[in-house]
């Protein structure tokens, strides 16, 4: 099989406008997933959840411990003491998990997947599974591909900042000496800016995503029109077009949730695979980085070293996705993804720009035939 490179642009181009999380044109993705999936005769099914509304209320609800701290301080020490130390764990957990142990007081959205199966041509020995995420994030200041050190400073910055002023405040309440409180009021201004900033880039306009992630959901879509034709021989494929990825990675949380099924599954995660060099990313994530499974990363580079023709090669990124979430629960995980070599990360990443015109179709093809051989080579096993 070949993969059609006009009809994965045409993909690409239907699927290039703001999609929010929670909102009808997230939905409306879905639905010209669902809509090219039944054309196949696959049978597509909805499962909807709820999601946090916007990436920066983790941000912003850990900078509010912090500015409250101050004045519970001087009211009741230890009591600012431990309202201190929420701003940092806070921040820590979002970092690592894209979570919050508060989410049920954070503003909430409805979102969904879009899943799909198509079952081997003998007895299930294995799953396989695709995702490809269907929102898209705002042009933020600080998240884009050009501010990506600005991103791992600024995070630095804050999260030592938060651990100072708990630092201090706990030495405060442990010797009596209420005037430490004093010594932490520029770290809490800093804490009221950043809230104020947060806040404000909530206004920012959202990315019309053709190349993060409108490309992945491109050359699923075909992958899984080509493998119903000609399905594997032992594997079944699941492909599952997620919600809410730019926010809390809930669509893969809620996936593992309601499909135990899945838990010795090999999943592969696409991540704007139009642009850039193709990627095995080899680690991820922003201070506190995460690996891909050792198997399926091993299995990858044998393919790209097999297949120079497809220019996929291994590095880090400086992304948080959706395998975050999978090798946190212990799933056999990897992402693919277009990187730019100037910035480490995804090439017009939460940008304005995202825009078709900036698609290679080169790249998405590359992109198919590799995803079509690692399938064929998991089959085998």
């Amino acid at each position: 099989m070949k993969a059609d490179p006009q009809r994965l642009l045409r993909h690409v181009e239907a699927l290039s406008y703001p999609r929010p999380t929670g909102s009808p044109a997230e939905a409306g993705a879905a639905c010209y997933a669902r809509e090219e999936l039944a054309r196949w005769g696959i049978e597509p099914w909805e499962e909807t959840f709820t999601a946090v509304a916007d990436m920066n209320w983790f941000p912003i609800s850990a900078a509010a411990f912090a500015v409250l701290a101050i004045p519970a301080y001087f009211a009741l020490p230890w009591l600012g003491a431990a309202i201190s130390a929420m701003a940092p764990y806070l921040l820590w957990y979002a970092l690592t998990r894209a979570d919050s142990p508060l989410r049920f007081l954070l503003p909430r959205v409805r979102s969904l997947n879009m899943l799909a199966r198509v079952p081997p041509r003998g007895r299930v020995r294995r799953r396989a599974v695709i995702l490809a995420h269907l929102d898209t994030n705002r042009c933020r200041l600080a998240w884009e591909a050009k501010s990506v050190s600005a991103i791992v400073i600024g995070t630095t910055v804050t999260l030592a900042a938060n651990l100072l002023e708990a630092g201090v405040l706990l030495i405060g309440a442990l010797s009596g000496t209420r005037v430490l409180g004093y010594a932490t009021l520029p770290l809490g201004l800093y804490a009221a800016a950043a809230v104020g900033f947060l806040l404000w880039e909530l206004r920012m306009p959202f990315s019309p995503g053709a190349n993060d992630n409108a490309s992945a959901v491109a050359v699923a879509l075909e992958l899984v029109a080509g493998l119903a034709r000609e399905p594997l021989d032992q594997t079944e494929v699941w492909v599952c077009f997620t919600g809410a990825e730019e926010v809390d990675h809930r669509g893969a949380k809620e996936l593992l949730r309601r499909h135990p099924e899945l838990r010795d599954a090999h999943f592969l995660v696409l991540e704007g695979v139009g642009a850039g060099e193709l990627t095995i990313v080899e680690s991820e994530g922003i201070l506190f980085r995460y690996r891909p499974d050792p198997g399926l990363f091993s299995l990858a580079m044998e393919i790209a070293e097999a297949h120079p023709e497809w220019g996929v090669v291994a590095a880090p990124m400086t992304i948080v996705c959706e395998t975050q979430a999978l090798r946190r629960r212990g799933c056999r995980a990897l992402t693919l993804a277009g990187r730019d070599p100037a910035t480490g990360t995804l090439p017009r990443w939460h940008a304005s720009d995202d825009l078709p015109e900036c698609i290679s179709t080169d790249v998405l093809e590359g992109a198919w035939a590799f995803l079509g051989a690692l399938l064929s080579a998991l089959d085998g096993l």
